[in-house]
């Protein structure tokens, strides 16, 4: 997998890869990730898959990391 760049934000590292025939749109916390595959003939390139990344996407994706924080949170009580 080859690291394109971060793609800046203040909500959570964001980070873009390229391999086999995909872009990884990858979005981290200390404790979860969350990875987009987006076949390369789906886009034009890098750029448009970094403008993906919209205040409304990463909204979605931080409420997304709080549902995965809750789910791990109960599979852990229930130990």
């Amino acid at each position: 997998m080859y690291f394109v760049g971060d793609i800046p934000n203040e909500k959570c590292k964001a980070s873009l890869y390229r391999w086999n025939g995909k872009f990884f749109l990858k979005f981290e916390t200390p404790d979860m990730e969350q990875t987009f595959k987006i076949s390369e003939t789906d886009v034009s390139g890098e750029e448009e898959v970094k403008a993906f990344v919209t205040e409304e996407f990463l909204e979605k994706v931080v409420k997304r990391f709080e549902s995965m924080y809750q789910d791990m949170g109960e599979a852990l009580n229930g130990f």
